[in-house]
């Protein structure tokens, strides 16, 4: 099958997706809990002359408001034009997966496999793929990733920028990606990338910062004052206690979510956090060893493999863990190379089927401390916690022949792709 005739396959596979089941089907078109409102209060204010974060809170980077205003111009309705724009940014991130894929020197099953189960992936998450706005950035993330893998590092580090300036989140890949452009270029060039990315952010930020310093800073604010959110694993562990021993939890609705207070939670919030950040700190230093004699597009799949442990670790660890924090996972759960290729793709499909199960549809039921509901979220979030492992950036994962995910190959002699891809760093 010719990479052409591939993408086409893709493509139509998601619109199918999407325009069909994804609207029609009862188990994913009752819009149960959306976002979408939120937006478009947003937009509506903008659009009134209001200025964020001077004249109104905005919890996110400035960038949110493109994916928020695009829509409220569009000929149609709101959430129609909204759903488009997330098909179309869905679309983005499947090609963007498979063009990474095809750097990264898989075969064409593997870069299949990542096309059609991002495609299929409003199947797995439901309908919050439509109704937030987190596809934007991983689009975005997706591509920074297939221009890193291809050598085109100015251009992911702009990339980069961009999704950081959508939603914060891609800020926690700026390790992985300095680490692979030291390696490759050295330090004065991977500095001016990094430059790059770092304009791109604040070039975005500045003019509303100059405007309002104060309600700019409350960006960031925002989520340091915010609870331990209901779904983040320290939360999960209080509401285990719960179902099991009947220790007394609280739930509060504040900062938009609901969330657990006290300081029972924010301790084990911070106790998450800290082994998030060491985590990293140690699936970096694993990383930057592995790269050693590594020559691309080997070094490129330990970059991946490393971003992809540092989005589940920060995410099992962190105070927040949102349904749609999953859809960050779709440029990478299916592009991991070596023995647990397979591992770390059945997880990323089971973390996103398990968090289905209960959101939106018993989400209520989760917040009203239902024990089904509480243990279908501790085992996800114990799923997300194990993603951290098969994501894991061991050395093998740049040297061991990627198996085919369903299909697997035997270690053999590595695919010609390889030494394509390698051709054109023979520099170093």
């Amino acid at each position: 099958m010719s990479s052409r005739l591939l993408t086409v396959i893709v493509v139509a596979l998601a619109v199918i997706v999407w325009a069909v089941p994804l609207q029609l089907a009862p188990v994913w078109a009752d819009t149960v809990i959306t976002d979408i409102p939120v937006y478009r209060e947003v937009a509506d204010s903008v659009l009134d002359g209001q200025v964020p974060y001077r004249d109104f809170d905005l919890e996110y980077p400035p960038g949110a408001l493109i994916p928020f205003l695009l829509p409220a111009l569009a000929p149609v309705g709101y959430g129609e034009a909204f759903s488009v724009l997330m098909l179309l940014a869905l679309i983005a991130t499947a090609l963007g997966a498979m063009a990474t894929a095809r750097a990264l020197g898989f075969d064409r099953h593997r870069e299949a496999v990542a096309g059609v189960a991002i495609a299929l992936s409003p199947l797995l998450l439901g309908n919050l793929v439509e109704t937030r706005f987190d596809l934007v950035p991983t689009a975005l993330v997706a591509w920074a990733l297939w221009a890193a893998a291809s050598g085109r590092h100015r251009l992911a580090w702009g990339l980069l920028g961009g999704a950081a300036l959508v939603k914060l989140f891609p800020l926690a890949l700026v390790p992985a990606l300095l680490i692979l452009h030291l390696r490759r270029s050295g330090g004065a060039e991977a500095i001016r990338g990094a430059a790059i990315g770092a304009g791109v952010f604040v070039a975005g930020l500045v003019p509303f910062a100059l405007l309002s310093l104060s309600g700019t800073w409350d960006l960031v604010q925002y989520h340091l004052d915010r609870p331990p959110q209901i779904e983040s694993t320290a939360s999960a562990y209080l509401l285990s206690l719960h179902a099991l021993a009947d220790v007394p939890v609280a739930v509060e609705n504040s900062f938009g979510s609901q969330g657990i207070p006290g300081s029972a939670a924010s301790t084990l919030a911070l106790a998450t956090t800290l082994a998030a950040l060491a985590a990293v700190v140690a699936l970096l230093v694993t990383y930057h060893g592995g790269l050693k004699g590594t020559r691309p597009p080997g070094d490129a799949r330990l970059m991946v493999a490393a971003s992809a442990a540092t989005l589940a670790a920060l995410m099992a660890g962190g105070k927040v863990l949102s349904p749609q924090f999953l859809v960050w996972l779709l440029p990478v759960g299916f592009l991991i190379a070596g023995r647990f290729a397979w591992t770390a793709a059945g997880g990323t499909v089971l973390a996103m089927l398990l968090t289905q199960a209960y959101f939106p549809s018993d989400y209520w039921d989760l917040v009203a401390l239902q024990s089904t509901q509480i243990w279908i979220l501790v085992l996800r979030n114990a799923v997300i916690i194990g993603l951290v492992a098969a994501f894991w950036p061991r050395p093998s994962v740049a040297t061991r022949p990627e198996g085919r995910v369903l299909w697997w190959r035997p270690p053999g002699r590595p695919p010609r792709s390889d030494s394509a891809v390698a051709a054109r760093y023979l520099t170093d």
